[in-house]
C-alpha cells in the first residue's frame, strides 16, 4: 500500500497582502510609525475623556454617559488596532518577538477589535440621537425617561453578537520562511473567510447596512437637524458643548466614509496592489477618529475643559457644591443642557 505524501508546506509570505518593497516601506511608515504615535495620544486622550465625563459634574447629563462609553470603546479600539497594525508592520523587519506575539494574538484580537469598532459606531449614534432629542425635540419629549446605561449595555451586547463570525476568520498555520527555510507560523484567512457567499453577505451587504450606509445616513440626518436648530434657535447655555459633539459626529462620518469607500473599490476594481495602500490609510483614519474626539471636546467644549482641570489637578470647584445645594429642581432644569 502506497503512502500518501503530505501536501507541501506553504511559504510564510503566501498570506501577505503584498510583498512589494515599496509597499512594505509605506506600510512601516503609515502603520508602524504614524499609527503608533497617534494611537499613544489616543490612549491618553480617551482615558481623560472617560474620567471627565464620569465626573460628578458631568454624569448628571444624559449625553455624558454615552460619551464616556464612547471614550472607553475608542480606548480599546485604538489599543487593539495598535496590536494588529503596528505589530503587523514591524514583524516583517527582523523582530521575531513581535512576530510571535502577532501570530499568537491576532486570531483573538482581530474579532475583539471588530467588536469595539462596531460599538464605537453605535455609541456615537446613541450620543447623536440624545443630542437630537435635547436640542431639536420639544420639552414634552425631552422629559421622557430612558436609562442610558441600559442602552449602552444593549449596544455592547448587539456588537458582540454581530461580530461572532469574526472569531472564525483567522487561523495560525505552519509555514516555511522563504529567506531562512526555517519552520515558522503565519496568520491566514480560514475557509469561511474565503468563501465568496460569506464574504458577499457578511462583508458587503451586512457591513454596508449595519456599519456603513445605515449609521452614517442616520448620523448625517441627525446632524443636519441639530446644526439647523443651533443656527436658527441656538441650544441654550450648552451651545459650545453641542458644537463640540456636532464636530465629533462630522469627523466620525469623514473617517468612516473612507472604510466604506475601500470596500466598494475592492468590489469594483479587485486590484490587490492598490487596495493594500487604501486599507492602511483606512486603518489609520479609524485610529485618528478614535483619537480626535478628545481634542474636539477640549477645544470647543467649555464645560469639558472646566471639569478636565478638576480631574487632572484634583480641585473641587464651587459648581459641584452649588449643584447639590440647588436640589432636584435645578438638576432637572440643567439635564437638558448638552454635556
Amino acid at each position: 500500500m502506497s503512502e500518501v505524501n503530505p501536501p507541501p508546506m506553504m511559504f510564510c509570505n503566501a498570506c501577505l497582502g503584498s510583498t512589494d518593497p515599496e509597499y512594505q516601506t509605506y506600510n512601516l511608515f503609515v502603520s508602524g510609525i504614524v499609527l503608533a504615535v497617534v494611537g499613544l495620544v489616543g490612549l491618553i486622550g480617551n482615558v481623560l475623556v472617560v474620567k471627565t465625563y464620569l465626573h460628578s459634574e458631568q454624569r448628571i447629563h444624559s449625553t455624558s454617559i454615552y460619551l464616556a462609553a464612547l471614550g472607553a470603546s475608542d480606548f480599546f479600539l485604538v489599543l487593539t488596532a495598535m496590536f494588529l497594525f503596528v505589530l503587523e508592520a514591524w514583524r516583517h523587519h527582523d523582530h521575531p518577538l513581535l512576530a510571535w506575539a502577532y501570530v499568537m494574538g491576532a486570531p483573538v484580537v482581530f474579532p475583539v477589535a471588530a467588536i469595539f469598532q462596531t460599538s464605537s459606531v453605535y455609541l456615537c449614534v446613541a450620543a447623536a440621537v440624545d443630542c437630537f432629542i435635547i436640542v431639536v425635540l420639544p420639552e414634552s419629549v425631552r422629559q421622557l425617561y430612558y436609562e442610558q446605561k441600559v442602552t449602552c449595555c444593549c449596544i455592547v451586547a448587539f456588537c458582540v453578537i454581530y461580530n461572532i463570525p469574526h472569531f472564525f476568520e483567522l487561523e495560525k498555520v505552519a509555514c516555511v520562511d522563504g529567506a531562512t527555510n526555517e519552520l515558522s507560523a503565519q496568520i491566514c484567512p480560514t475557509d469561511i473567510r474565503l468563501d465568496p457567499a460569506y464574504y458577499a453577505i457578511y462583508y458587503t451587504y451586512m457591513y454596508t447596512t449595519f456599519l456603513a450606509i445605515g449609521p452614517l445616513s442616520l448620523l448625517i440626518l441627525l446632524n443636519i437637524c441639530v446644526v439647523f436648530t443651533v443656527l436658527t434657535k441656538g441650544s441654550g447655555d450648552g451651545e459650545d458643548d453641542t458644537i463640540s459633539l456636532i464636530l465629533v459626529v462630522f469627523f466620525f462620518i469623514f473617517c468612516n466614509f473612507t472604510a466604506l469607500l475601500v470596500n466598494f473599490l475592492e468590489i469594483i476594481f479587485n486590484d490587490p496592489n492598490m487596495l493594500v495602500y487604501l486599507v492602511d490609510l483606512s486603518n489609520l483614519l479609524v485610529v485618528v477618529n478614535g483619537t480626535a474626539n478628545f481634542f474636539c471636546y477640549f477645544i470647543f467644549g467649555s464645560s469639558f475643559r472646566n471639569t478636565l482641570k478638576k480631574v487632572v489637578f484634583g480641585k473641587n470647584g464651587k459648581r459641584g457644591k452649588l449643584w447639590v445645594a440647588a436640589g432636584e429642581a435645578q438638576c432637572s432644569q440643567q439635564s437638558h443642557t448638552i454635556i
